[in-house]
């Protein structure tokens, strides 16, 4: 039996087992049961730890060489005796030893630069590795400098000392001149030379006129003699003793010095008295002989004593209680640290005897020398001891016993009593081990310039984990100290919270609050506060929220509705034990007896860090085209029929839609299984460039792993992301893959570090990036997805206005700017100096250039931020016919509808409109600011020659037509002038304006440009990546509309294109991270990411969907690329062949006329028409109801020759659901009821009308293609079905696609039991999403209607 003696024990079982009436393991325990336990020392033996000797060399050699040959050849062959003879106070060195033989070494060190790991480390909440009332008083001082009170944490004594001990005293001394027959010297001669002495800023300040203070200081040391006067001689050995006198007075010293005089108080305070009864009498009888004036003002003050006199009274030789060396230091230590006047003989005596200085010293604190907060080297010059951590520099353990690397911990803390940290560096691509499993590891400041990783242990991690258990009513004096760094109403909310609990005696309902406390030796160091949520929670979570996709829900439903589902409240703990979070919410649902943890967070408010451990769930969208519903008719036909009040169900139903469209909430889960499973740690730092669909796709991909989690992932976005500028008017277009909300609940600020900076180079032999500020950010991986940004300005060498940036050969012109400069909203911002320019000087005018969707967002941006439309000019260059550089990226084709629209409603508001004229150059005033515009005339010319490379004229003088000088021209600001002829045979015309923003054709960026082919990544248009997205450089990968797949791939992906802008950037960014998880992924990677111990494609037990409590998809239905865990071997099985993709392209933008306008099409393939080639009468279905208003409608639908929707365009003043449209891309017509046939027909009159009837309900849901699929594989699992296809499918040219006939054909042939079946699908499709497809009359429905 595996579960026999000597390793098995069972443990008893308790004599009274009292659990509440309804506890959960009531009815499940039984007095049979047994359980059984081992320990680990009986299984596997520990290690004997010992110190280190030198003969342990050859031993640790041979376990150092099995695992790197290139220490050895680095350090030298006995490196290791080296270490292990060098051994000191600081430097320590363990050895595991087994069965008498090395195989195991540690090397330990105290010496740690705090100050340079608080600056790159969050280390505030471990009290920035100091001792706790150390860290105290810095914490005391540092508020009391942003306050501005004086505070200070050292005194002038210690000043002193570290200037006297900064000195060379046997150099100072011998470089004084002394007289020919005495060694000793004048002390003029000393104090000239210490005239001489420099210290740093700080001390010198502290301790200035400091040769007076050190011959204050000589005069202490022997008292009774007088000062010294200019030509005293003075010993060398005197000098030489005050000075390690002085230096020996610690703070210990100082401390024993007051209470070895407080000890003898009542002795000391009779000298005193019987001085002053002394002094009394003389003072008494000088008044008696009527001395002077100066002897009248003497006796006012007859108790005076002086110094000199009461230390000699104390001293022994006077028959008092102190010696004279006591009395010495006595001196030194009130006058340099209890700020006591003691530079003279003269000095008197204080009324209390100096005894509340005493008490002072006595109890003083050490001096801590700390700069200002905000200095870099704040902490720089604290005492050793005052640190409270040591770390490990070194450890090598054999393979066959790395589990057991733990066993170091305990004899390492015992090396160090006074230290309650431990610390390891490791690098960022270094392979996790266990021992590392058992510190956590520290998150970086965003200012971190370390180049590894900080791990950390507490000496309280040894002592076994922390326990979890009820709140009791002795623990609510702990709450305020957990509590202290909340937000004020969080902390009462939570007060009030554990009052009630504690206070209630009576059985809780199911709506009130379970509180546990987490425990550790007898001290609470967490709150949890967990709710049992209502019947209809989960309900109206799986109506909101993608639950579904992460969990079985049934699987963890019980007899009663939600009973396996616990809500997360609050929850606070010590960060000592924040390494513990998912174990002790284990044990706290394990108490309450619940499988599943879900929370609540509000976007607009803190957000708690526990969201880390759980799972972000994907919010849900209501299936619908149009966001405003239609309002139902204001005339019933039912008068008489009274209003019925709402029930219960009602309310609740109309509180899920209010959630489902207006939630600025997200959702958090993780079921009590994967508690169990540690998140892997990930600390590669990976640097994206780019906030493009692609970057911000690549990075949720990542965040969305549940095993993993990602620990260094910075975002380079110039700008900031998107929903940074939501609080300016619209200005320019969006690509309509992430919504402002769908950003914020990805909530990237709290796990990416996003800075707002531009790279400009790459150091592939440093892999870091060279950002625009000179600074470097180091990378392990960098993923290139920048994008493409407009051209038009580049092509003049000109950079945007607002970037900070200029590339070599550029320049910057005051008043051009682009519309993908991520300034731009800034600097037009409403009310702003230009806005104003433009809105109220007569001679400012805007040209905005450019065919994009862009350009006339921009105008319609111009027109919402109040200019006149007669300042605004839009130029439209000639269509773009060469697209093997710039990509043309025209917002309407020729002939558009649309376009013909927005140019009515434009010159409707006399806004001047010039098509066909290309951007040649600009002119600029005496003070360097845009003055005019050359443009080449084309208008009317069918075939636009390409633009040569060189750069473009612009002088600003007109050539004459006889080739002689140029002619100066005076321009009239907004009007076309002639200007000469320009190199290619065309007319040149000047256009005057004061502000330039282009928005056409995109093309690489110069700086990322300058950064790739400068460093030999191969560039042919576009970066040139792999299958698997991979550059020339390993650490380098790019995706997104800058890059394309290398023509290699031809020969297997003969139809497929290559370049990445065919594809939806969001898509193309979740394929990059199923790439890149390959290297980064331990569990389901390849042996790189393993650290060479685990196999390719091996999947580990933290996979989501091993989990039958977790759910069977995971995050497959999510748009975010779930199949990450799915087949990682599928693509490198075949590496000829490219990733598949099939999302549709979106844009939209905010037109002229307050218009919406959206355009979604299907991803591009190699052979397939152009939008004007492909757009046959046919198969084109418009409606155009769009009145000069802005009422109505105009929608256009493209039908391929598959008779699938190839696009969709919509204009109106309507706004709608982008993701709807996104779903009917790529359905079949015949889903849309005969679209086609009934538009022909004239039944149709407004597609979105059509499409918003509540028919169309099913078709905008979020699982209607999960649907399709379905059906689509079990058509494909049926043999005869697959058979009656193929037979169709012989005849049909694929060139000219499917018809209609056909197609109802195979439907007359397929057999009466796949109908059915299709049908039955459908109804059960309709049956399990009845929360969002309420208006579909089932037949069960019609039954109990009858």
């Amino acid at each position: 039996q595996p579960f026999e003696a000597p390793f098995f024990t069972e443990i008893e079982p308790a004599k009274e087992v009292s659990l509440p009436p309804g506890h959960w393991a009531g009815s499940s325990f039984s007095a049979s049961a047994a359980v059984l336990a081992c320990q680990r020392s009986r299984v596997i033996t520990p290690l004997h730890i010992r110190m280190a000797r030198v003969e342990d060399h050859d031993n640790l050699a041979a376990v150092f060489d099995a695992q790197s040959e290139v220490v050895t050849e680095v350090y030298g062959e006995y490196f290791i005796a080296e270490l292990i003879e060098a051994q000191n106070d600081e430097n320590k060195a363990l050895v595991a030893e087994h069965e008498e033989r090395a195989v195991g070494l540690m090397c330990l060190t105290s010496d740690v630069d705090v100050n340079v790991l608080s600056q790159c480390f969050q280390l505030e909440p471990y009290d920035n590795l100091l001792k706790p009332h150390y860290m105290q008083r810095v914490r005391d001082y540092a508020e009391g400098v942003f306050e501005g009170r004086h505070v200070a944490l050292c005194s002038i004594g210690d000043y002193m000392q570290v200037a006297l001990a900064s000195l060379d005293w046997d150099a100072l001394l011998d470089a004084i001149p002394r007289s020919e027959d005495d060694s000793r010297f004048t002390a003029v001669h000393l104090l000239g030379q210490l005239q001489l002495q420099e210290f740093t800023d700080e001390v010198g300040e502290a301790v200035q006129d400091f040769e007076n203070r050190m011959m204050t200081l000589l005069w202490q040391s022997n008292f009774l003699e007088r000062r010294h006067e200019a030509d005293t001689l003075i010993e060398p050995a005197r000098v030489t003793d005050c000075v390690n006198l002085f230096l020996s007075l610690n703070v210990d010293s100082r401390r024993e010095v007051a209470n070895a005089v407080l000890n003898k108080w009542s002795e000391v305070e009779e000298v005193l008295q019987q001085l002053r009864e002394a002094a009394a009498a003389a003072a008494e009888a000088r008044e008696n002989e009527e001395q002077d004036a100066e002897a009248d003002s003497f006796a006012a003050n007859p108790e005076a004593i002086d110094v000199v006199v009461f230390l000699k009274a104390l001293s022994t030789e006077e028959e008092g209680p102190l010696e004279y060396d006591l009395l010495v230091k006595l001196v030194m230590v009130l006058h340099w640290w209890a700020e006591e006047e003691i530079s003279g003989p003269l000095a008197a005596v204080p009324e209390d005897g100096f005894k509340d200085a005493l008490i002072r010293a006595a109890t003083s604190e050490e001096g801590l020398f700390v700069g200002h907060p905000n200095s870099p080297t704040w902490l720089s010059n604290l005492p050793q001891h005052s640190k409270d951590v040591f770390c490990v520099n070194m450890c090598c353990l054999d393979q066959a016993y790395q589990t057991q690397a733990l066993d170091f911990l305990l004899p390492a803390f015992s090396l160090y009593p006074d230290k309650d940290y431990c610390i390891i560096t490791q690098p960022h691509t270094a392979p996790n081990t266990p021992l590392l499993n058992a510190f956590t590891i520290v998150p970086p400041q965003p200012q971190n310039t370390f180049g590894h990783v900080l791990y950390l242990i507490h000496r309280a991690a040894l002592l076994g984990s922390p326990i979890v258990r009820s709140l009791a009513a002795h623990d609510m004096d702990a709450i305020p100290g957990l509590t202290s760094n909340l937000d004020e109403p969080v902390q009462q909310e939570i007060t009030e919270s554990c009052g009630n609990f504690v206070s209630s005696t009576s059985a809780r309902s199911d709506s009130q609050e379970d509180i546990f406390v987490v425990e550790f030796d007898e001290q609470a160091v967490g709150l949890i506060i967990l709710q049992i949520p209502p019947s209809h929670a989960v309900a109206t979570l799986r109506c909101c929220y993608h639950l579904d996709d992460y969990l079985l829900v049934d699987h963890h439903e019980r007899a009663a509705a939600a009973r396996g589902h616990a809500r997360l409240v609050h929850y606070v703990i010590n960060p000592l034990f924040q390494k513990y979070t998912r174990r002790v919410l284990q044990a706290a649902l394990r108490m309450l007896g619940r499988t599943v943890l879900f929370a609540e967070m509000d976007l607009q408010s803190t957000i708690s860090p526990i969201f880390r451990e759980m799972l972000q769930v994907a919010p849900r969208r209501p299936p619908q085209l149009k966001k405003v519903l239609r309002e139902p008719p204001k005339v019933a036909s039912f008068v008489n029929v009274e209003k019925e009040v709402p029930t219960e169900e009602d309310l609740q139903e109309q509180e899920r839609q209010q959630l489902l469209r207006h939630s600025e909430r997200t959702l958090s889960i993780v079921a009590k299984k994967l508690l169990s499973e540690t998140k892997i740690p990930v600390n590669a730092r990976i640097v994206v460039v780019g906030a493009s669909d692609c970057g911000l796709s690549f990075l949720e991909s990542l965040l969305s792993i549940p095993h993993l989690l990602f620990n260094s992932l910075t975002l380079l976005a110039p700008g900031g992301l998107e929903y940074h500028h939501s609080h300016h008017l619209p200005l320019i277009a969006g690509t309509a893959a992430y919504s402002h909300t769908e950003l914020r609940r990805i909530m990237l600020e709290l796990r990416v570090r996003i800075l707002d900076s531009r790279m400009v180079q790459i150091d592939r032999q440093q892999q870091c990036c060279v950002l625009h500020d000179g600074s470097l950010l180091p990378y392990d991986y960098l993923v290139v997805a920048a994008g493409l940004q407009d051209d038009a300005l580049h092509s003049l060498k000109i950079r945007s206005w607002g970037v900070e940036h200029v590339t070599d050969g550029y320049r910057r012109v005051n008043g051009c700017m682009s519309a993908a400069d991520p300034s731009i909203r800034d600097l037009l911002v409403e009310g702003g100096t230009l806005v104003k320019s433009l809105i109220w000087n007569p001679l400012s005018y805007a040209v905005v250039y450019g065919r994009s969707l862009h350009a006339y967002c921009v105008v319609q941006g111009l027109l919402m931020r109040k200019v006149p439309a007669t300042k605004i000019i839009l130029v439209l260059p000639p269509r773009l016919q060469d697209a093997s550089q710039q990509l043309p990226v025209d917002a309407f084709y020729t002939g558009d509808e649309v376009e013909d629209k927005i140019h009515n409603i434009l010159r409707g508001m006399d806004m001047k409109v010039y098509e066909g004229y290309r951007l040649l150059g600009i002119k600029q005033d005496n003070r360097q600011r845009l003055k005019a515009l050359i443009l080449e005339d084309f208008s009317g010319v069918s075939e636009v020659p390409v633009a040569s490379d060189h750069a473009p004229p612009g002088t600003g003088r007109q050539p004459s037509k006889d080739g002689g000088p140029p002619k100066a021209v005076k321009v009239r600001c907004g009007v076309m002038e002639d200007f000469g002829i320009s190199p290619q045979g065309a007319m040149q015309k000047l256009l005057a304006c004061r502000i330039l923003i282009t928005a056409d054709s995109v093309n690489v960026d110069p700086d990322i440009f300058n950064s790739v082919h400068g460093n030999g990544l191969v560039y042919d248009g576009r970066l040139i990546v792999d299958h698997s997205f991979q550059t020339t450089d390993d650490a380098i990968f790019g995706a997104g509309s800058l890059c394309e797949f290398s023509r290699r791939f031809t020969r297997k992906n003969g139809d497929r294109y290559l370049r990445h802008d065919g594809y939806n950037g969001r898509e193309v960014g979740a394929k990059l991270a199923h790439a890149l998880l390959r290297v980064l992924d331990p569990v389901n990677g390849d042996m790189v990411a393993a650290g060479g111990n685990a196999p390719r494609g091996s999947r580990g037990e933290g996979s989501l969907e091993e989990d039958p409590s977790a759910g069977g998809r995971g995050h497959t239905a999510s748009m975010i690329g779930g199949e990450f865990l799915d087949g990682l071997d599928g693509e490198e099985a075949s590496p000829d062949m490219l990733p598949d993709f099939y999302m549709p392209i979106a844009k939209g933008g905010f037109l002229p006329g307050n218009l919406h306008y959206y355009r979604i099409h299907s991803c591009k393939r190699a052979g397939s028409l152009s939008d004007e080639e492909g757009e046959t009468k046919d198969r084109v279905i418009v409606t155009d109801t769009l009145e000069p208003s802005g009422k109505g409608h105009f929608c256009r639908l493209t039908i391929d020759s598959f008779g699938k929707v190839d696009s969709i365009t919509y204009l109106g003043g309507e706004e709608l659901q982008v993701e709807s449209l996104w779903s009917l891309v790529g359905l079949s017509e015949t889903f849309l009821n005969h679209l086609f046939v009934r538009w022909q027909d004239g039944d149709i009159p407004d597609i979105v009308e059509f499409l918003t009837d509540e028919w169309a309900t099913a078709l905008f849901h979020d699982r209607f293609m999960d649907f399709c699929l379905q059906i689509q594989m079990e058509m494909r699992s049926q043999e005869d079905v697959k058979a009656i296809i193929d037979r169709a499918l012989e005849s049909v040219n694929l060139k000219e696609g499917l018809s209609r006939k056909l197609l109802a054909n195979i439907q007359a042939q397929l057999p009466k039991s796949s109908i059915k079946a299709m049908q039955d699908h459908l109804l059960e499709y309709l049956r399990e999403n009845t929360n969002h497809l309420k208006t579909y009359f089932l037949p069960e429905n019609w039954d109990s209607h009858k």
